[in-house]
Order: C-alpha cells, then sequence, then structure tokens
C-alpha cells in the first residue's frame, strides 16, 4: 500500500469514529433533560415575606420563590439590595424576578407580571398611640410629615400627589423606628407587613391605625424583567403560580409567619 493510500484509509476510519461519536452524544442528551437557566432574584427585608437571618434570608417570599423554582427546574440566586436598586436592575436586566411587587404603569414598561397575585394586603396610615384621631381623612395629611418607603407604591392619589409633605426611607423597619421616635407625625404602609413587624417588636401598645383608610387592595405580583429569557417562560410561571394558590401552598406558608392570611 502507497503512504498515500494508508493516510486516506487511517482518515476515512477517523470519520467513521467521529459520526459514531455524535450519534451517541445525539442520543445521550435526548435522554438527559437540559436543565433551565439560573433565576435571579433581587430583594430586601420585608418580614414576613423577606427575612435576614443567621442563616440568610428567610421568609414566606423566600419558600414561595423556591418552589417556583424547583417546579420550573431551575437554579435560584438571590441577592439582596435595597428595593429601589432592585427596580433599577430588573429595568436594566441584571436581574430576572422580583417578588412582592405592586402594579404599576410605569414598573410595567419593564417588567412581565403574572396573571394571578400570590399575596393580598391593604394600605393603612399608622400614628404613635392616642394620635389616630387626626387623620380622618386624606384632606388630615396635608397637615403633617408623613413616612413613606422609597420606590413603594401605595395607591395613585398619594404616590402622585407632590403637595404632601412626605419623608422618605430606605426601609419600613427605619420607618417604625422613626415614627416611635416621632421623627414624623404619621407613616404610611402595607398592613401585612407593618402589622406584622409592629406586633414582632412589641409596639402595639405605641403604634396604632387612623380612622383614615384609604380602601385599596395591594396585591403582590411575581414580576419578571422583560430584558430576562424568563420573560418568554411568562406563560408557565403563570402556571406554577396558579397551582401553589389552588394547591393552598401559599396558605400553608402564611400560617408560618402569622396564622395564614392570605
Amino acid at each position: 500500500m502507497t503512504v498515500e493510500g494508508w493516510l486516506l484509509e487511517v482518515v476515512v476510519l477517523l470519520g467513521a469514529r467521529v459520526r459514531l461519536i455524535g450519534a451517541f452524544l445525539s442520543v445521550a442528551l435526548a435522554i438527559v433533560p437540559a436543565r433551565a437557566s439560573d433565576m435571579v432574584m433581587a430583594t430586601d427585608d420585608w418580614p414576613p415575606f423577606r427575612i435576614s437571618s443567621d442563616a440568610g434570608l428567610i421568609g414566606l417570599d423566600l419558600e414561595f420563590i423556591e418552589e417556583v423554582a424547583r417546579r420550573t427546574d431551575a437554579g435560584l440566586k438571590v441577592i439582596k439590595m435595597p428595593w429601589g436598586r432592585g427596580l433599577a436592575s430588573m429595568e436594566s436586566g441584571a436581574v430576572d424576578v422580583m417578588t412582592g411587587l405592586a402594579y404599576r404603569d410605569d414598573r410595567a414598561k419593564y417588567i412581565a407580571y403574572t396573571d394571578t397575585p400570590y399575596f393580598k394586603c391593604t394600605t393603612a396610615f399608622y400614628t404613635v398611640t392616642g394620635r389616630g384621631d387626626q387623620i380622618r381623612s386624606y384632606e388630615d395629611l396635608y397637615r403633617h410629615q408623613i413616612g413613606y418607603v422609597l420606590h413603594s407604591a401605595y395607591f395613585e392619589r398619594f404616590d402622585a400627589d407632590q403637595n404632601l409633605d412626605k419623608i422618605g426611607v430606605p426601609q419600613e423597619q427605619t420607618l417604625v423606628d422613626m415614627l416611635v421616635k416621632e421623627r414624623f407625625a404619621v407613616m404610611i404602609g402595607t398592613d401585612c407587613q407593618v402589622d406584622y413587624h409592629v406586633e414582632r417588636l412589641g409596639l402595639s401598645g405605641s403604634i396604632e391605625k387612623t380612622p383614615y383608610n384609604p380602601g385599596n387592595k395591594v396585591d403582590l405580583y411575581l414580576g419578571v424583567s422583560k430584558r430576562s429569557e424568563w420573560a418568554l417562560r411568562l406563560d408557565e410561571l403563570n402556571r406554577v403560580v396558579k397551582e401553589l394558590l389552588e394547591e393552598g401552598f401559599v396558605d400553608r406558608i402564611a400560617q408560618e409567619f402569622y396564622g395564614g392570611r392570605s
């Protein structure tokens, strides 16, 4: 056999082996299911939904999103950051999801909301005990400084009202501390979070709700950055959220924290 013929036979043999290996890999990939991409969530402290502990973040939202990730076969990475930075990260696509989101048209420009809220709260105003009667109507708010959490959505009239004397703080826990110290006269909050926080701090005798109640509902949603690949799987996330509600999963984890109201 000539050298040229021997080389040709080697090339043919190697080609056959490469085709065999390629076919084997194709079969193997078809058998082993592909794992979904990681889901990156931005969040902050908001007890009982997100609570910092020695073991890391825990709470209703953490158990909720962990089950969502499990049912979509996704890895989950949770990054703690201030709420405003989390929203900015959703807008840029630096993170995939956030929980505890109230719907707002301006946010919907860059956030895809799931169809169904997983929790329902209401907005309330609070004062130190004995002064709640000073706020019997929305108009009464104009006579006081009002503490609120920056970048939060409460209700449209309040959020858009630039004539109110508002003092913004980063977190609701700070808001409660400042109210007790009478740094302002009134604070606004979401009852499902503030009531829990006030009770756990033993401040039920120091803080009270005002007679004025805006009467609105605050639905909490799972939101997806429109720049995330998870936005293409919104139908799947909608299905999972509905399943968790129908199965009573959210009610069960709420029971762990404050008696199962949802």
